[in-house]
């Protein structure tokens, strides 16, 4: 019961799916538990992609591939492409640590950030114009989650008052959890036919989130909400990227 309650927190979290949850049934610990049923979640946009690849077969690959892009940013209310946007401005900024992290924060986007996100969403469409086995269609946002976890894992949060999301969230699941979402995700897609490149894809997708955290650690002095976000557009960015050639 307890993993349907989780399960329920990480469908509200990352996307706009309304989802309810009844009184006194979120207990302590159950939202940052939460963490552990990303790539589930992942797997379900992965196969919301497949059925609209299925479905808009007819259509040109350009259209079918921007409605695909504009249907799964809506449903996953933009959440990690906010979080890219919000990094690349603080980094672009050049500014000090402090500084940087509060043009973060700022609910504003600065052009450096908007054209970030507008090339990660031409990116997007680009591979889903192009031929892609159905299997990494479907793994790469669950791959992309799977990297996130990786984030909260090993990167600490950045050291600030009050009670934020990253506090809130890093470390809340241990390496075990991801080393077994791992095993599963690269044993799925090679019976599912990907092959060798399943294991390959969520190889990569850990050594980018990896090094993706490794980075903005050293820039910010930890993680924000916003880096992990960007950690997962990234990954997926260049999970569908390398979907489409290997």
């Amino acid at each position: 019961m307890r993993a349907w309650t989780r399960t329920k927190l990480a469908i509200q979290f990352l996307t706009v799916v309304p989802v309810r949850l009844s009184a006194g049934e979120v207990q302590t610990g159950d939202l940052a538990a939460s963490t552990r049923y990303y790539p589930l979640v992942g797997l379900a946009l992965g196969s919301l992609l497949l059925a609209m690849a299925r479905l808009m077969g007819a259509f040109s690959p350009l259209l079918r591939a921007a409605l695909m892009v504009s249907v799964y940013t809506v449903v996953t209310g933009a959440l990690h492409l906010d979080g890219l946007m919000d990094t690349v401005d603080a980094i672009a900024s050049r500014k000090p640590t402090p500084e940087a992290l509060g043009i973060m924060k700022d609910s504003r986007v600065g052009a450096i950030g908007a054209l970030s996100g507008m090339l990660a969403l031409l990116i997007k469409a680009g591979a889903f114009s192009a031929a892609m086995p159905w299997p990494l269609l479907v793994a790469v946002p669950a791959v992309s989650r799977l990297g996130m976890l990786g984030a909260l894992a090993a990167a600490p949060p950045v050291a600030r008052e009050g009670d934020t999301l990253a506090a809130r969230y890093a470390g809340s699941v241990s390496r075990p959890v991801i080393v077994i979402w791992a095993l599963i995700l690269a044993a799925g897609l090679w019976v599912a036919g990907a092959g060798w490149r399943g294991p390959v894809l969520v190889a990569a997708g850990l050594f980018v989130s990896a090094l993706a955290s490794v980075l903005l650690t050293g820039r910010f002095g930890g993680m924000t909400g916003d880096t992990y976000g960007a950690v997962n557009e990234v990954v997926e960015v260049i999970g569908w990227a390398l979907a489409t050639i290997v």
